[in-house]
């Protein structure tokens, strides 16, 4: 690593610390987070649920413990948990579902510790986590699906994790039955088509803001702001590049110009 990169990392991470550190102590007054548009659907769709006594439907997808996408599974987790505590106030239990069988105890375990939260766990009933087969870009785990929010009457799906093709399946029966779909997956296919098909999606880091938007912890909405002020430092060291890299190639071909006219060429 030359010396201009080691400076370069040392002033990214001291930038990190300080915007980190400056927006984890505004406690009183949370900073201002930028607008996410399915963050701010699920709250009015997690009251009209309690309000319709319908249960919510949130699923991990093919998200697995010890696999490649194992921080998504913790970071899907998280998310429900936040939407399984503002519905455990409800009398029907959200229905968590995956088709990864090392992914049931951490659905479980999410509901748990949603309703011991809320100081309800009588009304935690394990049985809500659900496993149905099998395994990534699976149509019979799509199929389970669509005939579980037609049987359950299911008044929203909240999908964040590993979906692929099959996405398209379970959008089209929740827009069969007018049902809200908050969707986002790892996978280009399953996030082409969340992006199309559901009433919102989140793309990229935001499926890891969850703390940020739906429980204002002081710490997790700092730690989004800085994703947000280095992504903006990313885009805005790509352009200079961009710019330094255009002006030297502008350069070098002037001066190949100049230097064809002086010779005659």
């Amino acid at each position: 690593m030359d010396s201009t990169t080691q400076v370069s990392a040392i002033l990214i991470l001291l930038l990190t610390l300080v915007v980190n550190v400056l927006f984890s102590r505004r406690r009183r007054q949370p900073f201002g987070l930028r607008s996410i548009p399915a963050f701010a659907l699920l709250t009015p769709t997690i009251g009209a649920a309690i309000e319709a006594n319908h249960p919510l439907h949130l699923s991990y997808g093919s998200s697995a413990l010890g696999g490649e996408n194992t921080v998504l599974a913790l970071a899907s987790s998280e998310l429900f948990y936040q939407v399984a505590r503002q519905a455990a106030i409800g009398d029907t239990t959200p229905i968590l579902t995956t088709s990864a069988p090392s992914t049931l105890p951490l659905a479980q375990d999410t509901l748990r510790r949603a309703y011991q939260s809320r100081g309800l766990l009588n009304r935690y009933h394990y049985s809500s986590a659900r496993w149905y087969p099998a395994g990534p870009r699976s149509l019979a785990f799509a199929a389970a699906l669509t005939s579980m929010l037609r049987d359950d009457d299911v008044h929203a799906s909240v999908l964040v994790g590993g979906f692929g093709s099959e996405l398209a399946l379970i959008a089209e029966a929740a827009a069969r039955r007018d049902q809200t779909l908050i969707a986002a997956s790892d996978q280009p296919e399953g996030q082409a088509i969340a992006y199309v098909l559901a009433d919102e999606a989140l793309i990229g880091e935001e499926m890891f803001a969850a703390g940020a938007y739906l429980d204002e912890n002081p710490r997790a909405s700092a730690n989004a702001a800085v994703s947000d002020v280095l992504r903006w430092l990313l885009v805005l060291a790509l352009v200079v590049a961009t710019l330094s890299a255009g002006n030297q190639a502008f350069a070098q071909l002037l001066g190949e110009l100049l230097a064809r006219l002086q010779g005659g060429g």
